[in-house]
């Protein structure tokens, strides 16, 4: 699915409020004041933007290996403190750029904002996080996860759609990623499931927020069966269940006072806070 930059960060209601809602929890914790700061998976540089002006930072390295988000995010989202990078945070340590490889165990805090569940890699990306961060740094990370999608189906209907779409439950889930982290020395200080409401009007619903849940149900199922990646990638029955499934489960129409339509939807998210010791 290919999504206009422009668009995307008109529409990313969600994906702001989380980063400012993380952003509270890190100042909760830590106050403001900062040395180095990474954003991994900077997008457009919104939430890049937002890291700026919420904490106290002497240097900020913004990192996605979009092109054209690093490009918008240059000329919307441009600081004297912000330096945008293009490189995947997934890439074996010796392939990332010089530019990141001499932060290593520098970075006070690093930020991932709704982005982890999207890397193939995953053990290779917190490994890069982990030599990055200074003694005593923390990563905050936004999740996103795959919520039921056969809460009402009869047992037999289940049996039907679990053989093409066996998707890993929010606690197997949870444990992958803890499991992960663990795997690299890492200590966690949080690691919880919540699940949050977003209200959209019904164009930008249908048109784009709609699409997001079978490409990141897609990935789930690529991670636990990557032998069947050509039937999981071109299954357009799969595209359909899981649209379905997400309207009939986690989502209502709402009249607001002006009469538009709009959609809420119910979404799921681990929040992780990890500290390398």
């Amino acid at each position: 699915m290919e999504i206009d930059i422009e668009d995307y960060d008109n529409i990313s209601h969600a994906h702001f409020r989380d980063a400012n809602n993380l952003l509270d929890i890190i100042i909760d914790d830590n106050g403001y004041n900062f040395d180095i700061v990474m954003d991994i998976g900077c997008g457009t540089g919104r939430v890049t933007s937002l890291i700026d002006c919420r904490l106290r930072c002497e240097q900020i390295v913004a990192l996605d290996f979009d092109i054209k988000a690093i490009k918008h995010a240059e000329a919307n989202f441009s600081s004297p403190r912000i330096s945008y990078v293009i490189d995947d945070i997934a890439s074996p340590w010796n392939e990332l750029c010089p530019a990141i490889r001499k932060l290593e165990n520098k970075v006070d805090l690093i930020i991932s904002n709704r982005v982890l569940h999207w890397i193939e890699d995953k053990q290779q990306a917190i490994e890069n996080i982990y030599r990055l961060l200074r003694k005593n740094g923390k990563l905050y990370t936004n999740i996103s996860t795959v919520l039921n999608l056969f809460d009402d189906l009869s047992v037999e209907e289940q049996k039907q759609f679990s053989k093409l779409i066996h998707l890993p439950t929010e606690i197997e889930q949870i444990e992958n990623y803890r499991q992960l982290f663990e795997a690299v020395n890492f200590r966690l200080d949080l690691v919880e499931s919540i699940h949050l409401q977003q209200i959209y009007p019904k164009n930008e619903f249908e048109s784009i927020i709609l699409q997001y849940f079978p490409n990141l149900s897609k990935k789930c199922l690529l991670e636990k069966d990557p032998e069947r990646r050509d039937q999981i990638m071109t299954s357009t029955k799969l595209k359909d269940y899981v649209q379905k499934a997400f309207l009939r489960l986690y989502t209502r129409e709402i009249i607001e006072d002006d009469n538009a339509l709009k959609y809420e939807l119910t979404y799921g998210q681990i929040r992780i806070i990890a500290e390398k010791p």
